[in-house]
């Protein structure tokens, strides 16, 4: 079959000469009735990958776990915000929790969902209003102000398109995407914004010779925004990524974008546009710096195994009613072969007084050996 996006894309590149990879994946994942997260469900066993939502109800449960507790500990009120719910699963799951175990914190509940995708809106509503009819309300990003409540997403800012640059020649190049000998390539030339070498200079990141660097500049902006948008709250975001001088390190010669098409990874960028995911590690300390600067402070940065152990997981596995369940639950947990590996959780939060005996600060240590105990 023709496909009509990739298409798109060349005729935009014969008429631009080229576009930068930032545009690139903005199209290929969000362009109106032919992106990838534009038209299909990209979740789970019929979309290109699972993620932690897909793999057990109990990651939104502990999730719910984790928000009630912040707002009653902080004084917040009953408001939670989701961007980028996806299926809707997650958002089910977490009310799901909160009505079975908390009816009057349920009754009192605003759960406000933030989506770009019309098709996913209609996914999540299909979803959402069986079991909780009236409960969730759909906004935009704009309509959010003067937030008091939790604000979370997971999965979402690996999806922010980025820029590539490399270093060549002792001098900081970008690589846009460029139709060569009748192919979309990769093409290096001048920077398409000074933003990208002050975005380099605020983590004190030097590009070594020939390596590839992921700037995301909608990070920047978005966190930037949300800090404006957050009154009184805490912000919690999970995805996987690591602080900077991990994530930069100078052996990853080739970047952290690739694509998932059908659950299997490949980095064919320029085929099955608009057919597969595009994905890149999400850098956690420009998340802090420019989220500081605002007023978004940081509260806790942790990996999702202990995040959701601190939270109350363990106590899922316990009330698993089969193997299978307790499995899909531990896989959350399991640094190897799980969930647990490159997945991290940041709570950040504005206008809140964090008590010396927040749940989150805790050592590692406890977690584990409540682990140890349970999974043994």
């Amino acid at each position: 079959m023709e496909n009509s996006l990739k298409n798109y894309v060349e005729n935009l590149v014969r008429e631009k000469g080229q576009i930068t990879f930032a545009e690139f994946m903005d199209i290929a994942l969000y362009k109106e009735g032919m992106g990838y997260y534009q038209k299909q469900n990209p979740f789970g066993q019929q979309g290109s990958f699972y993620t932690s939502v897909n793999a057990s109800e109990s990651f939104g449960r502990t999730l719910a776990r984790s928000f009630v507790y912040m707002v009653d500990l902080l004084g917040l009120e009953s408001q939670f915000c989701e961007m980028g719910a996806g299926s809707g699963m997650l958002a089910n799951d977490v009310l799901n929790y909160i009505k079975e175990n908390n009816k009057d914190f349920y009754t009192n509940l605003n759960y406000l969902i933030i989506e770009k995708s019309e098709y996913l809106i209609n996914m999540q509503k299909e979803l959402i209003e069986k079991e909780h009819p009236g409960k969730a309300k759909w906004i935009t990003f704009e309509e959010l102000n003067n937030f008091n409540g939790v604000f979370y997403s997971n999965e979402l800012v690996d999806a922010f398109p980025v820029h590539r640059v490399i270093r060549m020649n002792d001098e900081l190049k970008e690589l846009y995407v460029k139709e060569i000998e009748g192919a979309l390539r990769f093409n290096p030339d001048e920077l398409s914004t000074p933003e990208l070498k002050a975005f380099l200079d605020k983590i004190s990141l030097n590009v070594t010779e020939t390596q590839i660097v992921d700037i995301n500049l909608d990070l920047k902006r978005w966190i930037e925004a949300m800090a404006d948008k957050i009154n009184k709250g805490v912000m919690v975001t999970i995805d996987y990524g690591f602080e900077a001088p991990m994530l930069y390190q100078s052996y990853r010669r080739d970047g952290t974008v690739t694509c998932y098409y059908q659950h299997r990874q490949n980095n064919d960028f320029f085929e099955n546009i608009g057919e597969q995911d595009l994905t890149a590690f999400v850098d956690f300390t420009s998340l802090s710096l420019y989220g500081s600067e605002k007023g978004l402070q940081p509260m806790a940065f942790m990996p999702q195994w202990l995040y959701l152990v601190q939270s109350g997981i363990l106590d899922e596995i316990d009330a698993a009613p089969t193997d299978l369940a307790k499995a899909s639950i531990k896989s959350l947990i399991m640094p190897e072969g799980g969930f647990g590996t490159n997945f991290h959780a940041f709570i950040q939060g504005k206008g809140v007084d964090v008590p010396s005996d927040f749940l989150y600060t805790k050592s590692a240590k406890e977690a584990l050996e409540s682990m140890a105990q349970k999974l043994s």
